[in-house]
Parts: structure tokens; C-alpha cells; sequence
């Protein structure tokens, strides 16, 4: 909170509409009065543990990956079933102490690395879910019915104190939380997958069939696929963030209303034209100053060109080759 007191300078009061016991009243509060009402929401809100139990259990799948590997390839009249990987387990027991412990050690190493891993996903998973809690909270300020259903105070955008207040909690709520962290590990994360997918293609594409005779291709398609569940996550948060932070429509929305509010009352003309070229002049700004930011690497126009060009090629020629027709996924993305 100290950190937001320093973020948000001014003390101009603006008057507020608030629901007291399912009783509206009219207040006056700072912009900083109103970003405390939304952080001390989104503290109270309980964060959610299913990604984190799921990255237990993905350690844990990472870390009997090896006992699979070996029941798969094994030559035995059970087949590849849950029977093979325990019998795989049991015949490792009855070897010497030493392959007992180098087995040992490396499952414990296996399944610490990847909740080190894990780790840092769900990190930035809670980071990524609280920062979409203060944009559904602070797109609902501006709209009664949502702001009576959270609790949280509700002004319209029709006089420029309203619409400083507003920019200055946007311009907040939204680098509230770690950012260039969160971002090096989604980053990061996105990066390492799209290298472990080209080497899986290619050595597809060079080996055939065979190349799933390798550990290195199982353990980099589970990989793979512990990966995108994170990043689908995370790039579906990322999207609702940028959705709810988008202001356009609420902008054009609140002009409109001005003009209406124009003809029901002509003597406060003069001070909504005001507020109206203000309106005019920060959809603007924010328009430009959204078309230059990203939230994560991958985001960015130019990757995302890549992303379409090059990796989605390499699916679809891979599941050409597999289906037996031909496949253009890299057109479904625009």
C-alpha cells in the first residue's frame, strides 16, 4: 500500500456513489481511497491451489517418465499397461544396491527439479489471476449494477476530476504485482517449448516412426506438454487482462452518454464539451500507448507473426503426414 501511495499523487476528492447496506449513498473519495476499496478486494479473495496440486502431480509424472520409457520397450507378454510400468518398477528392486540407489537419487532429483520448475508457473499464475481480479474490478467501477455486485464504489467519467481519478487508477492497477520477472518466465518458458517442438519435428521428420524408440523424445514431448498447459493458462489470463484493461468501447460508450446527458441538462454544456474532448483526446493516448505494449514476449506482433509462419507450419506438415491430407492450421490464426 505504501508502494500505491507513492504511485498515486494527488488528494482531488470526487464524488461517488456507494452501496451501504444495500443503501446508496453519495461520498466523496480520492483516487486513492477508491484503489485501496479494489486491492483490499482482491487481498481478500482466496487464491486458488489446482495448478499447484497439478504441478505436484506433474513432477511426479516427469519423475516415473523413466520406469514408463522402460515398461514400454520391454519384451514382455503383458503389454504396455499400468501392469508393465509396476512389473518395470519390481524388476529394478531386485537388482544391485548401487542401480537401487542411482535410480533412487534420480527420481528424488527428477521430481525436485521439476517442482522448482512448477514452481515458478504457479507463481506466475497467481500473479497473472490477481492481476485480472483488479482489471474485473476496476472495469466494474465505472457500471452500477457491477459495482453493486462487488461492493465497490461507482462514478461516471463526466467531468474531468472523474476522468483524471479514472487514468491515474488505470495507469496504477495495472503495474500493480511483479511484472519483468512474471514476464522473463513466461518468456522463457515459451522459448524453451518452441525449441523442444522444432527438435521433436525434426527429428520426426528425419527418423520417422523410430524416433519414438528414443527416451529423448518422450521426455521432450512430456515436456512439451506440461508447458502448454501453463502457457495456455497463462496466455488465456493475459488476454482476459488486456480484454478488461481495454477501454475503447468504454470510452465511446461514456461520450455518448455525455451528449445524452447534454440535451437533459443544456446548462452544464460548456463543462461536458470540456469533458468530452478530454474523453476524445485519452482514447487516443490509450490507444496508442496499448498498441505498443505487450504483456509477455510472446504477444508481440512480431513473434506472433513468427509463431504463425514457422511453428504452426511444422504441425501442419506433421499432421499431414500422419492424417494423410493436407493441413493449413497457420491460417486459422489472423
Amino acid at each position: 500500500k505504501q508502494w500505491y501511495q507513492r504511485r498515486v499523487r494527488g488528494t482531488e476528492r470526487i464524488r461517488v456513489k456507494l452501496w451501504l447496506n444495500d443503501e446508496l449513498v453519495k461520498v466523496e473519495m480520492s483516487p486513492l481511497e477508491i484503489g485501496y476499496q479494489i486491492i483490499s478486494k482482491v487481498e481478500r479473495v482466496k487464491s486458488s491451489l489446482e495448478y499447484a496440486w497439478l504441478g505436484v502431480i506433474l513432477s511426479f509424472i516427469m519423475s516415473i517418465l523413466p520406469f514408463v520409457f522402460r515398461a514400454h520397450n520391454a519384451d514382455t507378454q503383458v503389454g504396455f499397461s499400468l501392469d508393465a510400468v509396476m512389473k518395470s518398477i519390481d524388476e529394478l528392486t531386485r537388482e544391485p544396491v548401487n542401480f537401487q540407489l542411482i535410480h533412487g537419487f534420480g527420481f528424488i532429483l527428477s521430481m525436485s527439479l521439476s517442482l522448482c520448475f512448477f514452481t515458478l508457473f504457479v507463481v506466475a499464475e497467481r500473479t497473472y489471476s490477481q492481476r485480472y481480479l483488479y482489471a474485473k474490478f476496476f472495469n466494474a467501477i465505472t457500471t452500477m449494477r457491477r459495482a453493486k455486485q462487488y461492493g465497490l464504489p461507482h462514478f461516471r467519467l463526466r467531468s474531468i476530476q472523474n476522468i483524471k481519478a479514472w487514468l491515474s487508477l488505470r495507469s496504477v492497477l495495472r503495474r500493480v504485482g511483479p511484472q519483468r520477472s512474471v514476464g522473463i518466465i513466461i518468456t522463457s518458458s515459451f522459448l524453451i517449448m518452441l525449441t523442444i517442438l522444432t527438435v521433436v519435428c525434426v527429428q520426426f521428420f528425419s527418423k520417422g516412426g523410430d524416433s519414438m524408440n528414443l527416451y529423448f523424445t518422450w521426455l521432450a514431448i512430456a515436456w512439451s506438454m506440461c508447458l502448454s498447459i501453463y502457457l495456455l493458462r497463462l496466455f488465456t489470463l493475459g488476454n482476459d487482462i488486456k480484454e478488461r484493461f481495454d477501454s475503447q468501447s468504454l470510452l465511446i460508450t461514456e461520450q455518448i452518454n455525455l451528449f445524452f446527458f447534454v440535451q437533459q441538462s443544456p446548462q452544464k454544456k460548456e463543462q461536458l464539451m470540456h469533458a468530452n474532448q478530454v474523453l476524445q483526446l485519452s482514447s487516443k493516448l490509450l490507444k496508442e500507448i496499448d498498441s505498443k505494449e505487450t504483456t509477455v514476449f510472446f504477444l508481440s506482433p512480431l513473434v506472433s507473426q513468427f509463431l504463425r509462419v514457422f511453428l504452426l507450419s511444422a504441425f501442419s506438415g506433421l499432421a499431414s503426414e500422419i492424417l494423410g491430407f493436407k493441413l493449413k492450421l497457420y491460417k486459422m490464426i489472423k
